[in-house]
């Protein structure tokens, strides 16, 4: 794997910056990389902020709808607060959805003098800098999460380079169990391996996450006092497997250098994730996140001798000797996950708030 330079040098991040500096550094980012100006994400903003602000107002307005229903009366007074009730519901839901969405949209807008600091760290660490947002390309390490726009990315070279991005995954597919917002660093691993996921439990809380929950049937208690710091999910029948990848002096580097974010193996690729932006012109979070590639670097090299038994893929050639695939048995390749706590949340909202006015319609 090609790790960072050591030590990372931050310097770009805390030097002042001019602003026909971070004007020229933008127009050359620009010229090269169009999808910067992100006017996709300037419509986004706008819409989502104007149903952010309504939300206040159509409270308001549904409120002094339904307390003047009341104060008429009438036969079919019940019926009539009913029906404001359920769809006040829903136009509440819908503007919370809008601010929340809109707060982390906004702070994905181009910023200049970010861009200027991040193209210059970029260049004196040896990486190349894309300010995004960009698409999933066919070798994102994220393509199997879903469609997804990238933000701030950067990677060193080779075909084994490390990836750092802020994302944000558009259409997710039922397995995924990573956040809809959030930051990254991807390493590409000499060999496919099961799908493994440490939680972090000291990362930020996501009780209303629409991403996929891994079910915990598979988790697996560590040893020592690992399980304070992360919890570990495997596939059911690897637990040989997590143990032999994970030991007791990987998951020490990992609770050293690691903590706060999560860390999953899927297929040959490892990620270190957050539902923060871990793109930021912060120097102490590049130290942060250069402390914990080296401390795996050399862990991940060792990780290229393990086997997976149950595999059926061995092929033979013609009067030739059988040749094995290393590849993942389909038991292993993906951890079993149900519905987040926000999807089951705006589901059943809807789901209850449809009954409601078919109920309501229907009374005599």
């Amino acid at each position: 794997m090609q790790a960072l330079r050591t030590p990372i040098d931050t310097t770009a991040l805390t030097e002042p910056v001019r602003r026909r500096d971070a004007r020229r550094t933008w127009k050359a980012l620009v010229a090269e990389h169009p999808e910067a100006r992100d006017l996709v994400g300037l419509v986004r903003r706008i819409v989502l902020g104007a149903g952010a602000l309504c939300l206040p107002i159509g409270l308001l307005a549904f409120t002094l709808v339904i307390t003047a229903t009341i104060a008429e009366g009438g036969e079919d007074v019940a019926t009539a607060v009913l029906v404001q009730s359920v769809i006040g519901a829903f136009l509440g839901l819908a503007g919370v959805l809008c601010t929340w969405a809109w707060i982390r949209v906004r702070r994905r807008r181009p910023r200049k003098r970010v861009h200027h600091r991040l193209a210059r760290f970029a260049a004196a660490n040896g990486m190349t800098y894309s300010p995004g947002p960009t698409g999933t390309r066919r070798d994102a390490p994220l393509r199997r999460r879903g469609a997804l726009n990238c933000y701030r990315v950067l990677r060193t070279p080779g075909p084994r380079g490390l990836e750092f991005a802020n994302h944000e995954l558009v259409r997710s597919i039922m397995t995924n169990t990573s956040p809809a917002f959030g930051g990254y660093c991807a390493m590409r691993l000499p060999v496919a391996l099961p799908n493994i996921l440490l939680r972090s439990e000291e990362g930020p809380r996501r009780p209303l996450h629409t991403s996929s929950v891994v079910r915990g049937s598979q988790v697996l208690s560590l040893e020592g006092d690992f399980d304070r710091y992360f919890r570990l999910y495997c596939p059911a029948g690897y637990e040989r497997d997590a143990l032999y990848l994970f030991t007791p002096d990987v998951m020490a580097r990992l609770v050293d250098h690691v903590r706060g974010l999560d860390v999953e193996i899927v297929d040959d690729w490892m990620y270190l994730i957050s539902a923060r932006d871990l793109i930021t012109d912060r120097p102490e979070r590049w130290e942060a996140l250069a402390a914990a590639v080296d401390a795996l670097d050399d862990r991940v090299e060792r990780w290229a001798r393990w086997r997976d038994e149950r595999s059926e893929a061995a092929v033979s050639a013609d009067d030739g000797p059988v040749v094995r695939v290393r590849e993942v048995a389909k038991p292993g390749r993906r951890l079993r996950t149900t519905w987040g706590a926000g999807t089951v949340l705006i589901v059943g909202t809807v789901t209850l708030g449809f009954v409601a006015l078919i109920v309501a319609i229907n009374l005599p």
